[in-house]
């Protein structure tokens, strides 16, 4: 089984670059203010919306989001990567 979770840091670092805050983030997601916070501050987890959103803004899925592997017992792998890891991104 894999968990899907958003990267933050990815997000952080598109507002900087773009000179946004999460409301001007969220604007341009077609999302809530709240919602988006909710999300990067990890007391939510991100929807088809807020996957929908981060496309529309040009970021790679594997950009936006890392997916952590279990494994069989259930347990989370320590392998997890992020596109940051390898510029391949796990996909």
């Amino acid at each position: 089984m894999a968990t899907l979770r958003v990267n933050v840091s990815a997000f952080r670092r598109l507002m900087e670059e773009r000179g946004w805050n999460e409301r001007d983030l969220a604007a341009h997601m077609g999302l809530a203010p709240s919602y988006v916070n909710r999300v990067l501050n990890a007391k939510r987890q991100p929807g088809g919306k807020f996957m929908a959103g981060a496309l529309a803004l040009g970021m790679r899925v594997e950009e936006a989001f890392i997916v952590e592997l279990d494994d069989p017992k259930g347990e989370p792998r320590p392998d997890r990567r992020t596109a940051d890891d390898d510029p391949k991104g796990p996909f």
